[in-house]
Parts: C-alpha cells; structure tokens; sequence
C-alpha cells in the first residue's frame, strides 16, 4: 500500500469512525498497519476505537506506542490524558500533558485538557493557571467558559459560576452540557425560589427536547395489563460512585419472574462495580457512542415499557433519549434532586419524607411517593469495624461533604457551633482540600467567625474507599451541610458509627439525611430551625454515654432498617412500577402516592 492509498483508506476509515461505524472503521486501522505497523495515525485511531469499545487498557497501549513514533503530536498526548483519566490515573495523565506544555507552551487543546482535569480533582488554584490562559488564546470559546464555571463552582464562588456558564450558553446555544452545569449549580445551591427553578428546567426542555418531540415514538395500549415488564435504568454512574451503590441492592433484589432488567450505561470505563452491576441484570448497553436518535431507537427496540432516568441534569445523563419517548412509562429517580423539565418524563419516584404533603417543591413530573424510604445502599464491604473513640479527649465535628455544598451559611452555622464549645474541632474531607489555596480560603471564612485554623483538621482525597471510610473514626460528630445535605457521605457516616445532625429544609435537597434518619429511627437529630441545629449538635457533643451508645449501635441500627432492606425496596418499587403501568394502559395518573406540583 503506497502513500496515496494510506491516505485514501485513512480518510473511508474516518468517515466510518465519525458515523460510529467503529467495527468497520477498526477494519480499515488495521488493514493500514498491516501494510506499515508503524503508522502513528493509524494506531492512535485504532486505540481510540478501541477506548469507545470500553478496551481502555488496550487504547492506552496503542495511543503509547502512537506518541512514540510521533511525540510532537499533542492531540495523541490529549487523548492519551483522557483515556488515563478514565481508568482513574490522573497523577501521569496531568504530567502527560505538563510535558506536552513544555513543547508547546500555547497549545490550547493540552491547556483546556489540562484545566478541566484538574477541576476535576477539585484543584481550582492549578486549574485557573491553564484556563486563564485558553481564554487569552480563544476568548469566545464555549468550552473554556462552561470549565471557567465549574472552577468556580467547586470553590464555591457561586455567582461567578453562574456568570460562566451563561457565557458559554450565549457563546453556544446548543451546548447542553453547559445548560445542564447550570440547572445543577441553581438545583444543588437553590438560587431562585421553586417557581424560577422549575422555569430553569422547564426552558431546557424548550431548547433541547424539540427533536424529540417531533419524532416521539408512539406505544399501544392494547396489551396485557399483567405480563412481564421490562424496565429500562439509564446512567453514566454505573460505576464506584453514589449512584453505583444506591442501585447494586435494587438491581440484586428485583423479582426476576415478573420484571426484566436492562442498563444502559453512559461509561468511559468500566470498574469493579460496574463489573458487579453488569452482572446483576437481564441486559447491559453500552450508550457512549450512540447520538440520543439512535440510543432512543435502541431502547424502542428493545422494548422497554418502563425507562427510568438515574441522572438528572448531572454530568452524562441521557436526558436527551428520552425526549424522544422511547418507552410508555418513563420516570426520574435517585441520582438528581430536582425536577428535569421534561414534559417526556412522566414520574419522580420520592418518598414522603423527601416530599411531604404541602410540599413547597414544583415539578413538571408527578411525584410517585414510595411508602418507605426510597434509597437502599449496598453496604461497603471494605470498611473497617466501627472504631471506639477514647475517652476524655475534646468532640471531633465532621464532615466528608464535597466543598461545593459548604455554603457561607453552612460555614457560619459551624462556627456557632465551635465557639461554643471551646476545645472542639472540625474535621473536614474533600477531594479539593488537596489544594492549599482552597485550604487557605476556607480556614480564611472561618477566621472570620471566629474559628481559628488550628481547630480546622483539613484532609483531602484518599487513595483507597477502605482508607477513607477509616477517616470517620476520627469524627465524634458529623455535621450537616446546608443548604444541600449530605447523600452518600451520611449513609457512610452512619455505617461507621458516626450520628449526623442535619437541618431540614422544604426541598427534596434539603431533605435528604432526614430520610435516611427518620429510616433508622433517630427522628431526633432532625433539626427543623438554625438554631435547633446548633443546639442539638452542642447538646450531643455534651452527652459522652450518649455519643458511646450511638457510636456502638448505629451500624447494627443500619443493617437492619431500610436503609439495607434492598428486597423490600425492590418489592415497592416494583409495585409502583406495576401500578404506573396499569395507569398507563387506562391512560391515567394513578396511586394514593401521587401529586402534581408544576401548578
């Protein structure tokens, strides 16, 4: 094969690549390097077939052996960075690209690459350093303003984030993934009341669903009301995070002669627990390379009567595939906490502590009340026994909350709580207290509360979950965020013997830890005003027996509550998914369990 053929078979190899094409694209790679196994294009693309292919390990070795034949080519270095990211390598994919800076100071791509890593690991100083940079290069790209945002947002300079992200919307309309930053940082901080927030979501729908919309697929309603369904969960977070853990116990548990599991997973990469999950269900896709069109198509398919959303508007939701209507039932459940907007999703699975009656919360979505509690964790298997505190020694406060829920108002709670108790400490973990500079502003707005930085124990993230869940036996006390509560770092608290006091605000956001609480019986360390937080919080810190029993009860408390019982949640569910079905097929919103509240 001469060079003017390389190049002819290069170009049909990438016009397959770009149409997702990949089987007969990886072909034409390989038909390249069979005539020179040399060619550093031809294994930088076929590594990258490989990535999409879910053959990280694979991808990464090709695109090595690409930047050895060609290490002037910083896209291979980007793509190499990416790939490192997925498999959570990110020490060598920062030096990878540092290096690649050192070649070409003013490469943009490697600068924005760069700059959204880091913000990724929650290390805004060193992120600001390269975006600054991509703005001077390109002020009016998009990209560099949605990254500029979540910077911002992960430091917590709320209204800068915000700023940014409508920069990036204005300078790109279509760019969804900015649009969905800011529904997230409005939902997670609530800035806007109920009304604005459920507008916010509502003109999402407006802007994206419109394609769906005009090619929604139509269902009969001629079926049989009893027969086996299949269920559909979509989600980018089958994987070691919140969600993953959430729905492991769900999906173990569902009655399998009555309902049939599929997944559809939005993943860069697979771990052990996307392994584990895989396992667990009926059927398992792969969505990273399918456009919403066609991921909607292949749902269809599929035949999935019930689709449920897992994701919201957070980072790689699908939310787009179900404008398109590719099931007759469709819901939203877990990983958000707001609503969608989307006039497609027929359901928000809650419970009643998470929306009680009257509550002040507005959805597009009817809200399906569970009557339990509506989350169920799959236990860490790797955590260590509840530790025993020694005695005599000054509370320890806690929290393992990411920075971005710490609020100034969370921030200025704290510190009544402390100055109250003059010996105490507070104990904080988060991926971004690996920067100084977050380290430094933080122990700043406590300084002006009074708090001095010696009573600040600031760690960041740690390498192993079995070494951050031993961190929890060094807290006494865990103290709540506000207004966005804890999730999973509660649950994780409580497993490892840790009582939470938490404050209970109006929305599904501010409401979360108290499901979890009211689940295990301990409706006491509920707060329902700022100062009832701060006074139960130094009353529980004055009670050392009392701190003793929780600290030895609380896991034995968990594993027997709920908050464990994934059968027993799989069954509720699984009736609530029965009953949507029936309304559906008789063309109703059904169940004692159901409100309406977009107004």
């Amino acid at each position: 094969m001469d060079r003017r053929q390389v190049v002819a078979v290069m170009q049909q190899a990438l016009e397959h690549h770009n149409a997702g094409r990949l089987i007969e694209a990886e072909r034409l790679y390989r038909e390249i390097l069979r005539a020179d196994p040399n060619q550093p294009d031809a294994l930088h693309l076929l590594g990258q077939v490989a990535i999409r292919c879910d053959a990280l390990e694979q991808g990464i070795e090709l695109t090595r052996r690409a930047i050895a034949l060609n290490p002037t080519n910083n896209s291979y270095k980007v793509h190499l960075a990416t790939a490192l990211c997925a498999i959570s390598n990110w020490q060598e994919a920062v030096e990878v690209l540092r290096a690649a800076l050192q070649r070409k100071p003013r490469d943009y791509d490697v600068l924005l690459a760069l700059g959204a890593i880091l913000v990724d690991r929650g290390q805004p100083g060193p992120a600001a350093e390269y975006l600054n940079k991509c703005v001077k290069l390109k002020p009016s790209s998009a990209d560099v303003r949605n990254n500029l945002g979540m910077m911002h947002m992960i430091n917590g300079e709320y209204q800068a984030a915000e700023r940014e992200f409508r920069r990036a919307i204005a300078l790109n309309p279509g760019f969804t993934g900015a649009f969905d930053n800011l529904l997230f940082l409005r939902s997670y901080n609530v800035l806007g009341t109920p009304a604005q927030l459920l507008a916010d979501h509502r003109e999402w729908d407006r802007v994206f669903g419109a394609a769906g919309r005009a090619h929604a697929y139509v269902h009969s309603r001629q079926q049989p009301p009893g027969r086996k369904l299949k269920i559909g969960y979509v989600s980018p977070d089958f994987r070691r995070h919140a969600v993953g853990y959430f729905v492991e116990p769900l999906l173990r548990e569902h009655d399998r002669s009555q309902y049939e599991i599929w997944c559809y997973a939005e993943l860069e990469a697979s771990d052990p627990v996307s392994h584990r999950l895989h396992l667990l269900v009926d059927g398992w896709r792969f969505t990273q390379n399918l456009d919403d069109r066609t991921l909607a198509r292949r749902i269809h398919d599929d035949g999935i009567d019930i689709l449920i959303d897992l994701a919201g508007h957070t980072k790689g939701n699908r939310l787009g595939a179900f404008t398109y209507k590719p099931a007759p039932v469709q819901a939203t459940y877990l990983g958000y906490f707001s609503t969608t907007g989307l006039a497609a999703i027929d359901y928000w699975i809650s419970d009643d502590v998470l929306h009680p009656a009257g509550s002040i919360e507005q959805s597009v979505e009817q809200v399906w009340r569970l009557p339990r509690c509506c989350l169920a964790i799959e236990p860490p298997a790797v955590a260590p026994p509840v530790s025993v505190r020694p005695a005599g020694e000054a509370v320890t406060f806690g929290s393992f909350n990411d920075l971005t829920k710490i609020t100034p108002l969370t921030v200025e709670r704290w510190s009544s709580i402390l100055l109250q108790l003059p010996q105490s400490r507070l104990m904080m973990k988060a991926r971004q207290l690996d920067d100084q500079g977050v380290c430094q502003r933080l122990q700043t707005q406590f300084a002006g509360h009074g708090i001095d930085a010696q009573r600040l124990i600031l760690r960041g993230w740690s390498a192993t979950q079995a070494e951050h869940l031993a961190s929890y036996g060094e807290v006494d006390i865990a103290l709540d965020s506000m207004p966005r509560t804890g999730g999973s770092t509660t649950m994780e608290g409580l497993w490892m013997g840790v009582p939470l006091v938490t404050l209970q605000g109006g929305r599904f956001i501010e409401r979360l830890s108290s499901t979890m609480l009211e689940a295990i019986g301990h409706h006491e360390l509920i707060a329902s005003t700022p100062e009832d937080y701060i006074t139960k919080a130094v009353a529980l810190a004055g009670d050392p027996e009392r701190l003793q029993r929780l600290r030895a009860g609380l896991r034995p408390l968990v594993q027997s509550s709920p908050l464990c019982d994934g059968r027993g949640l799989a069954r509720a569910l699984e009736q609530a998914y029965r009953d949507m079905w029936q309304g559906w097929l008789s063309g109703a919103a059904v169940g004692p369990h159901v409100d309406h509240h977009a107004g």
